[in-house]
């Protein structure tokens, strides 16, 4: 058994969720009236942060805890269509077959977890933990370290944004960022996280 406990984001880590992301909140913009992001614009807008996108689109941040459950409705319509990041399959399996513990933290919701992770032969993660707190992720991962008694020095979180960077240091554990995701690498390494990767294999080191 390893000693290491890797936690994973999962929009944009694990789930390949960007575009279809994009998809939804066009869909509901008008609903909800802030603006549509055009496709030509999509690649560069990864340069921002979550909070700077909300500002960028005009969103009224008393509609955001609504969008945010509009969304993960939307999401769960079209979770068969979701794709798994190209390269992961294999890598965390062989994780797990390394007797590393893996999971899951994520504001999205569990039953969209699940029935990915079901759809994708992806049932070997040790625990999953769907918050709400979309700008305080790290107060879901220090309740998840508490609980469990992890070693904060064995622990590795995983994922693709700014914020996630944010809530590793908050929480005293590894921050390792990964460039297949929403954020660009360029704002990616501008907040200094432990570890920067560019390939699902590149989790291998971590066992």
């Amino acid at each position: 058994m390893s000693d290491t406990v890797l936690i994973f984001d999962f929009d944009g880590t694990i789930a390949d969720t960007h575009h279809y992301i994009v998809h939804i909140a066009n869909r509901l913009a008008p609903e909800y009236g802030y603006r549509q992001m055009e496709w030509e614009d999509v690649e560069g807008l990864r340069d921002k942060t979550a909070k700077e996108m909300i500002e960028y689109l005009g969103v009224p941040l008393l509609k955001v805890p609504a969008i945010l459950a509009r969304a993960k409705h939307e999401f769960h319509k079209g979770i068969e269509k979701v794709k798994l990041i190209e390269g992961l399959h294999d890598v965390l399996h062989e994780l797990h077959d390394r007797g590393v513990l893996m999971g899951i933290v994520s504001s999205n919701a569990a039953k969209n977890i699940e029935s990915f992770l079901t759809n994708h032969d992806l049932k070997i993660f040790d625990f999953l933990h769907s918050t709400t707190k979309i700008w305080s992720k790290h107060h879901s991962l220090e309740k998840l370290i508490k609980q469990r008694k992890f070693p904060r020095e064995h622990v590795y979180y995983v994922g693709d944004e700014t914020r996630d960077i944010s809530a590793a240091k908050k929480s005293g554990v590894h921050g390792v960022s990964v460039t297949w995701g929403y954020n660009s690498a360029k704002a990616l390494a501008a907040d200094s996280p432990d570890h920067l990767l560019e390939a699902p294999a590149e989790l291998l080191q971590f066992a």
